[in-house]
């Protein structure tokens, strides 16, 4: 079925899409080179060979999430969605994002209901390809994923587009704003979009016409129940903590690049006063592992890692978490949790995590990424959020040293996660009323 309604974009972005390709192709094969998947990851990029597609009694869904982060957002609602009767084919951009959907949707993907990809690439022609194997009738983009001729390919093909979870900061809109043509075609294209908060809602509506409704963000409903294998790493850790007399402990989670220094800064300092202080490090790219432990060897730190099954002692200052997949592990260890991409101008990664645990949280003055989780949660007195130039190490001495405080403010954070939990409803029964 197709759609006279489409809307094309403008002939230079088609036709720089396609000139570009071949550069995107190489820069798959450099940075993809040694993995096991390359083959794979181009097969599907450039639309040469794809798996079967799933089946649905109701259909197929193609749900777009660009990496871990969007996919482990969107998963409680994929869940619904498949428990609906619909088939799902997921797509991701990055490595961890491919990993993470063969990894939840296992049994799944073994039974035919579940199908997962590189995502095609924006050209008119693998697009259509894809689109031709998949037969979706609804492809959801996960919060800011939009490509023109995906979408003028969906509305051709009849698809239903819709953006999940939608967030539009005010960088990436001045962006867009930049390539208006191109954006009035994206809205023009998508069926509707369900916002996360407010000033995105408004971002999205002054980019072109589009139905818009809002919801909570579905991170507040994608925090997981402490898995068995994460609760033996907990009870395992605790063990060892308890072994070597460490009394205060805090995590600094999904850090980046400038971020394991001020974490190493704040913790010279803070061993200053608390020698069985430990800091649980977690960096949030897996190629920085080697660099950020060599970093902490040379700050003269004691450093023990994860990766390498290595014990906790007395004499251990930084326990350098190098794996994937564990983070609720450290976040239900730590006393206090300092939350990456906010110290360093990335945005800030989801606080909701740690909260749900009832773990205090710390985080910088970059929060583009989820302001409004941010406030929400600071308003409750679970988040402290510090200025430009932060001082991690004097709010770690006022929080960690009142006990109390720490505990109720942690509990005021959960408590507010378990109200929020309706945003998973709101935005399955949008999705069903939409497609």
């Amino acid at each position: 079925m197709s759609d006279t309604h489409a809307v094309q974009p403008p002939l230079y972005y088609r036709l720089a899409t396609v000139m570009l390709a071949p550069i995107y192709r190489q820069m798959v094969i450099k940075k993809s080179k040694n993995k096991p998947t390359l083959k794979r990851e181009l097969n599907e990029r450039f639309a040469k060979h794809y798996q079967p597609p799933p089946v649905g009694r109701l259909g197929v869904i193609w749900c777009h999430a660009v990496s871990l982060g969007e996919l482990n957002t969107v998963y409680p609602l994929l869940l619904k969605l498949l428990n609906h009767g619909y088939g799902l084919w997921v797509t991701s951009t990055t490595q961890t994002g491919f990993e993470r959907a063969a990894k939840l949707f296992d049994n799944e993907i073994r039974l035919g209901r579940v199908a997962h990809s590189f995502v095609p690439v924006d050209t008119p022609s693998v697009i259509d390809t894809f689109l031709t194997h998949v037969k979706p009738i609804a492809a959801l983009f996960i919060e800011t994923e939009l490509w023109a001729n995906t979408l003028y390919a969906c509305r051709k093909h009849g698809i239903k587009t819709l953006m999940i979870n939608a967030r539009l900061t005010q960088k990436s809109y001045l962006g867009y704003a930049k390539i208006a043509k191109v954006s009035q075609t994206m809205m023009a294209n998508l069926d509707g979009i369900i916002a996360q908060d407010a000033s995105s809602a408004k971002r999205f509506g002054q980019l072109g016409r589009v139905y818009i409704v809002q919801s909570d963000s579905l991170k507040w409903t994608s925090v997981s129940t402490l898995s068995d294998a994460q609760l033996a790493a907990v009870n395992t850790l605790t063990r060892q903590l308890n072994q070597a007399c460490k009394t205060y402990i805090w995590v600094m989670a999904s850090s980046h690049d400038g971020e394991e220094y001020i974490a190493l800064k704040a913790h010279q300092q803070f061993l200053q006063k608390f020698p069985n202080a430990l800091l649980i490090l977690v960096p949030r790219h897996p190629e920085r592992f080697d660099a950020v432990y060599q970093m902490c060897l040379q700050g003269g730190f004691v450093t023990a890692r994860r990766s390498m099954g290595e014990t906790i002692t007395p004499k251990t200052q930084i326990y350098l978490a190098d794996t994937m997949g564990e983070l609720l592990s450290w976040y239900q260890v730590a006393q206090i949790a300092v939350v990456g991409g906010s110290f360093v101008p990335v945005g800030g990664h989801n606080p909701i995590e740690p909260a749900s645990l009832a773990t205090p949280v710390i985080m910088g003055a970059y929060d583009d990424n989820c302001k409004d989780l941010v406030e929400a949660l600071k308003q409750v007195g679970a988040l402290v959020q510090l200025p430009d130039e932060p001082n991690i190490s004097e709010q770690l001495f006022k929080s960690l040293l009142q006990a109390s405080l720490s505990q109720w403010t942690g509990k005021s954070g959960a408590v507010l996660v378990q109200q929020k939990q309706r945003a998973l409803q709101e935005q399955f029964l949008f999705v069903l009323r939409m497609i």
